[in-house]
């Protein structure tokens, strides 16, 4: 009798197991189901509202009315502007796509990070004073070198970049900055926004995650960008975290593995 009472206890446990096993599982795909639909329903916002505009200033400008070379010029901008960000979107999408199914490849070649973040934001700069934004970069005297994609780093940095423009208020700062720490070369983005708690730091780099905010709720994203930029990173060998800033918002530090430094000439 005590044995069969056992046996029925460990099958009732075991049953009481699985079933929990199972709920949790459905439950974990309901989930991802859910990200996913709530994935598709913001990208196809993100991509309606600035092919919206291009389209929009677009026929204004093809009217050939408009005599205010001001406001003209202000079309023009805010078509590069929209476009510029309607490829961030397409090219976040199918990176996705080619990280998620490991067919990503790079192009590594041996680059001065502190030349590729200061360029970047040099073609960011005009459309981002315009907006509001005090942009900064800092490089230090002495060169570095580090063996990644150059342009696979560019979108890391477009992406981060996109998220302090999304995510600044009344102050906005945008600051870059370059750090040699051996063996790391150190790339700094901060901003002066609104911030990520402390809880979300690490959960930001997942795919389809969105801090949920009051602040955040009235900014679209698809919640791909961080995620894509952490395996870009990563597979170049790197780490990518963030925490508070020092001027106020998030802080964003990458470190790539050094292969050399080089000293600036003076007279450079």
């Amino acid at each position: 009798i005590l044995m069969t009472g056992i046996l029925i206890a460990l099958l009732a446990v075991s049953m009481l197991g699985g079933g929990a096993l199972l709920y949790l599982n459905t439950m974990q795909q309901v989930r991802g189901a859910m990200m996913r639909t709530g994935f598709v329903a913001n990208v196809s916002h993100e991509l309606k509202t600035p092919l919206t505009s291009i389209r929009m200033y677009a026929e204004m400008l093809n009217q050939g009315r408009l005599k205010d070379e001001e406001r003209r010029q202000l079309y023009l901008d805010t078509i590069v502007s929209e476009s510029e960000r309607l490829t961030r979107l397409i090219n976040n999408v199918l990176d996705f796509s080619r990280l998620d199914k490991g067919r990503k490849l790079y192009d590594l070649q041996p680059v001065d990070p502190g030349a590729v973040c200061c360029d970047l934001l040099e073609t960011q700069r005009i459309r981002l004073e315009q907006k509001g934004f005090h942009v900064e970069c800092i490089r230090p005297e002495e060169s570095m070198l580090v063996s990644v994609d150059a342009e696979a780093v560019r979108q890391v940095l477009i992406n981060l970049i996109s998220n302090a423009e999304k995510y600044s208020e009344a102050e906005k700062v945008i600051r870059v900055s370059l750090i040699s720490d051996a063996p790391d070369a150190v790339i700094l983005v901060e901003d002066s926004g609104i911030g990520i708690p402390a809880q979300a730091r690490k959960a930001v780099f997942k795919e389809f995650y969105r801090v949920d905010d009051r602040l955040t709720a009235k900014v679209n994203g698809s919640g791909l960008g961080l995620a894509i930029s952490k395996k870009i990173i990563e597979d170049h060998g790197g780490t990518i975290s963030c925490r508070e800033s020092s001027i106020g918002g998030t802080c964003f530090e990458i470190r790539l593995p050094l292969i050399e430094k080089i000293l600036i000439a003076e007279d450079e």
